[in-house]
């Protein structure tokens, strides 16, 4: 189990089953208010150092882990920024460069403020193209840089472009060279009671379940996968100090050899399980998470594998006593068809049948509170006929007023027919 902690010394309780741990330094929360589920977890901040060179590796890192689109965006606007960056430096000295064998520095006797804002504004534009042109090793543009300065500004400004090239061509490499992700995961999470129990009288436990799915070009099959499914959950200790407690659940098949079209993630939720004894209350207060991470080898390639998957409690990312679609079907031609489409789908919430079960859990409760009250009563009965079979013997005896004994069994009838008109009438 691992933990994360925030300030002060205290003594850890014991949290879901496992006895307290050695104390250690944690953080009092100021704020009375943090965001919950996905917010809270994604929205969570990293203080590094603020060295340069550290900042500029980070950036570079951070690009790489963007999404496709966003990547490719962003090497197409570094030119952009660049030419951006270099432009103030040209119009510093806007006399050293020439357009068309005229200095853009130049001005008309008796122009127009129109005409003039007009020429200002091309100017400008000319300078930026140039830039730009600089930027993108292109070189073609009518503006020639006539200066020292304006040489220095466009050979540093050449020099960037060749080395952001460099950072690019190799950011694109990475980003293509990257393993696929043929896994896919449901988005929602399942907690309902285990159907599968084949040995009779056995008692059924929940069950966490989560669908997993290959996608990708056929044959897509991973080796010597390992799946793992992680729980967290903050907790609030007497000290004020906000404590995560970040356990792995004991899943069905953890290991998997040979895995193709894909399989269900199941946890059995029983008394070893560190979430065994939670409600769906408990886990939206302790704001709780569950994570699950794929490794494994794609066999064609052998390239290595990894996903994960966050379901978080307080986003409706699990959801209690629902159940996944069958997304396995036979089309016509008799060939079993996997529906990926359908893998986030969850069957109809049947009120009815919730509240079906809710009446006869309730009736199960009335009869076993009729079947005690029946069996005092028989108790009561025989105590009853000893005492009296005492007495015809002419033994001292010590037993209840029979006038009370009445009294307490006529309560007793009066709550026997209460309890048995709850379920026959409603308005009682």
């Amino acid at each position: 189990m691992s933990t994360s902690n925030f300030t002060g010394k205290v003594v850890l309780p014991t949290i879901l089953g496992s006895p307290g741990a050695a104390p250690f330094d944690g953080e009092k929360t100021a704020a009375t208010r943090r965001p919950r589920g996905r917010k809270g977890m994604e929205g969570m901040l990293v203080r590094h150092d603020k060295r340069f060179l550290t900042m500029l590796q980070d950036f570079y890192v951070a690009c790489l882990k963007m999404p496709m689109g966003r990547f490719l965006l962003g090497v197409f606007l570094a030119p952009v920024a660049l030419a951006l960056l270099f432009t103030p430096f040209f119009v510093m000295d806007m006399g050293g460069l020439s357009f068309d064998g005229t200095t853009l520095a130049e001005t008309v006797p008796g122009e127009a403020k129109v005409a003039a804002a007009s020429r200002r504004f091309s100017a400008l534009l000319n300078v930026f193209l140039y830039a730009l042109s600089l930027s993108t090793t292109f070189g073609g543009s009518p503006v020639v840089a006539l200066s020292p300065y304006c040489l220095l500004v466009a050979n540093i400004n050449t020099l960037m472009a060749q080395f952001l090239f460099v950072f690019l061509s190799g950011g694109v490499f990475a980003r293509m060279s990257q393993p696929s992700h043929p896994v896919r995961c449901s988005k929602k999470a399942i907690i309902r009671s285990d159907d599968y129990v084949s040995t009779p009288g056995e008692k059924k436990n929940r069950v966490f379940a989560v669908r997993l799915v290959l996608t990708g070009p056929a044959p897509c099959e991973l080796v010597d996968a390992k799946i793992c499914l992680t729980s967290r959950i903050f907790v609030k200790l007497p000290s004020g100090s906000m404590f995560c407690s970040t356990q792995d659940l004991e899943l069905v098949r953890p290991e998997v050899s040979y895995l193709r079209y894909g399989m269900m993630v199941t946890h059995i939720i029983d008394k070893k399980s560190p979430i065994y004894g939670h409600t769906m209350e408990t886990l939206m207060n302790g704001d709780a998470s569950f994570s699950l991470t794929i490794m494994g080898l794609e066999r064609t390639s052998m390239q290595p594998i990894f996903h994960w998957e966050d379901n978080f409690e307080c986003a409706g990312d699990v959801v209690w006593d629902g159940d996944y679609e069958d997304f396995i079907h036979i089309n016509r031609d008799g060939q079993r068809l996997l529906d990926h489409s359908k893998i986030d789908s969850l069957k109809a919430f049947k009120f009815g049948g919730i509240i079906s079960q809710a009446i006869t859990r309730m009736e199960n409760d009335v009869a076993t509170r009729k079947a005690r009250e029946a069996q005092a009563e028989k108790e009561e009965k025989e105590k009853l006929k000893e005492s009296e079979a005492e007495v015809a013997a002419g033994g001292p005896v010590a037993f209840e007023p029979p006038k009370q004994w009445m009294n307490s069994l006529r309560i007793r009838k009066l709550w026997k027919s209460k309890s048995t008109s709850f379920t026959r009438a409603p308005d009682w």
